[in-house]
């Protein structure tokens, strides 16, 4: 569990039994794209690309309309990720975690930076 992990379930106020495997790819590879460039992932830079979408109760990432794309080919299912399922202990994850009834998302309205040197870069 990483701090950033932890800002992005603290921001959305969900647990992180609750996170698709599919939603996790997107937090990890936005993570490997910024470090990457040299940058520290931030929840505000996270909400410049994704917005968040409930599926079946579970809590994933949809790649906003504005933003830059920056997975090109997403997997599309995880047919066996519950074999590979497992428990963690809530001692060892930092923050405090709601779970969040499935409802209404409202949609994000953020100003994507263009103009911000890290938005411009051409490999990211």
């Amino acid at each position: 569990m990483t701090n950033f992990v932890g800002g992005i379930l603290s921001y959305y106020k969900f647990h992180i039994s609750q996170l698709s495997p599919l939603g996790m790819v997107r937090v990890q590879h936005f993570v490997f794209t910024c470090r990457s460039q040299g940058q520290d992932p931030t929840v505000e830079w996270f909400r410049v690309f994704y917005q968040l979408q409930c599926n079946l109760g579970f809590y994933s990432f949809a790649l906003l309309d504005t933003a830059k794309k920056i997975l090109i080919n997403t997997p599309k299912s995880y047919h066996d990720w519950k074999g590979q399922f497992f428990y963690t202990r809530e001692e060892v994850i930092p923050v405090v975690m709601d779970f969040r009834r499935p409802g209404t998302i409202e949609k994000e309205t953020l100003a994507v930076p263009k103009d911000a040197g890290w938005y411009k870069q051409d490999d990211y």
